[in-house]
């Protein structure tokens, strides 16, 4: 296995670079392709909804950067262009987790602690901004434990930060891990005081930077829009014991907490960041693979000291290998996405004419991880739902999940939101209340869909 071993990250990257390849299946996906076309004509990063018929707070782009790539993939390839910049994102996090291990690990280890990670983020791996918070929340780790060991201060980081407030909302997890590390470093005694000091400015300036992207102030406060609303939210959910995703992360935490346990002396910024990735995996199914970033170098030094032997750094051969690995597998993808994604894999697709021979305007009750497809491909019509939840109050999404179960009160919702057609999954609960409450009939159904009229 050890002759084979510099082969091994190569192989990962393959994973990561074609296992995500398909059609677009992120009901978020949509709408960020069309957050880029209307931020790319109007300028505008904080406005007021145009494409909702039912939302009531002001839409902050603080993922604007990625969302106009988005944009640009699709215009000029469509949704293959979309599911391609998947593969792209899923490599370029591949290559940072590997990097992040590879310093303090050999390539056996590293490849090991990858394809955990990897376990842990299969789930995450979807075209949606939150792919720079992985790759980022790699590189930033992977940095600061370089500051641990000699001290200096990286202030590239604070651009870099910029970078990511312009890219993602969890752009503060950086200045988290910082100020995790610089905690660490006084508590270990590895640094004086006025040394820490300057370390800390590192985070400080980050967050002060995060500031005046092109969101502004407004930056600091878009978090607690979706605050309002996670417990409605599936994602936003403490992540099930049987989760695989969580248990890839948890391993890692116990590798690390081994680690620490055989060592004379526990090295503090070691326990911070896994108290920090703990709170991660544990709290929110959505940040378990974000956990795992930030334990995947910790856990590939804990396994080279298992191994008890020296590090070698990366040969040539090492990196050809990884290199050509990932730039093979972004060529296999460009020349099959056009056949594999370049259809939906959501929305009422069969019932597109229909819904193109609506009237511009036209209020339509829809099924929300449709919200988007209907943003995207027929943007005359007004969805009354959709995935941007911070947008709705808890009433509106509490009155829909009524709606949509049929259950006490739901004929108030099409009122409140003035939808004059429905357009929904013919499985859902509400459509034979709808039919059977006489004052919607059926327009068309295909696909697994109907579309009322009311």
């Amino acid at each position: 296995m050890a002759r084979i071993g510099w082969l091994l990250p190569a192989f990962l990257l393959l994973l990561f670079v074609l296992k995500p390849l398909g059609p677009v299946k992120d009901p978020d996906a949509y709408w960020h392709v069309v957050a880029g076309e209307h931020l790319q004509q109007t300028r505008q990063f904080v406005l007021d909804d145009p494409f909702g018929a039912a939302t009531e707070n002001v839409w902050i782009l603080n993922q604007w950067l990625p969302e106009l790539i988005m944009h640009w993939a699709h215009t000029a390839y469509g949704l293959a262009g979309v599911a391609w910049l998947l593969c792209l994102g899923s490599l370029l996090i591949g290559v940072a987790v590997l990097a992040s291990c590879r310093r303090w690990s050999s390539p056996l280890a590293s490849a090991l602690v990858v394809a955990v990670a990897f376990v842990a983020l299969s789930g995450s791996l979807s075209p949606r901004p939150q792919l720079v918070t992985f790759a980022l929340t790699a590189v930033t780790t992977s940095a600061w434990l370089l500051t641990r060991e000699d001290g200096r201060a990286r202030w590239w980081l604070v651009p870099l930060t910029w970078l990511w407030a312009c890219s993602h909302g969890m752009w503060f997890v950086g200045p988290v891990v910082g100020g995790a590390v610089v905690v660490g470093l006084v508590l270990e005694r590895r640094v004086a005081p006025r040394s820490a000091a300057r370390l800390a400015v590192v985070p400080a300036l980050s967050v002060v930077f995060a500031g005046v992207t092109p969101v502004g102030p407004t930056l600091y406060t878009s978090p607690f829009q979706v605050s309002g609303v996670t417990e409605l939210i599936s994602e936003w959910q403490p992540p099930g014991l049987g989760d695989p995703a969580l248990i890839a992360a948890l391993a890692l935490v116990a590798l690390v907490v081994v680690d620490q346990m055989r060592r004379d002396r526990l090295e503090w910024t070691a326990v911070l960041l896994t108290l920090v990735a703990m709170m991660l995996a544990l709290s929110w199914a959505r940040t378990v693979g974000l956990a795992a970033v930030v334990l995947a170098p910790l856990a590939a030094k804990a396994i080279q000291r298992l191994m008890r032997q020296p590090v070698s750094r990366a040969r040539r051969r090492e990196r050809l290998a990884a290199g050509s690995a990932g730039a093979v597998a972004l060529g296999v993808a460009a020349l099959l996405a056009p056949s594999v994604a370049a259809t939906p894999a959501i929305g009422p697709n069969g019932l597109e004419a229909a819904l193109s021979r609506l009237p511009a305007g036209t209020v339509v009750c829809n099924d929300q991880a449709d919200g988007g497809w209907l943003m995207l491909r027929h943007p005359d019509l007004k969805p009354t739902m959709d995935t941007r939840v911070e947008l709705y109050t808890v009433e509106r999404i509490q009155a829909y999940l009524a709606f949509m179960s049929a259950g006490p009160g739901w004929q108030t919702y099409p009122a409140e939101v003035r939808c004059t057609y429905a357009v929904l999954p013919s499985d859902a609960a509400v459509v034979p209340a709808l039919r059977w409450s006489g004052g919607w009939q059926v327009v068309e159904q295909a696909g697994g869909y109907v579309l009322l009229l009311s």
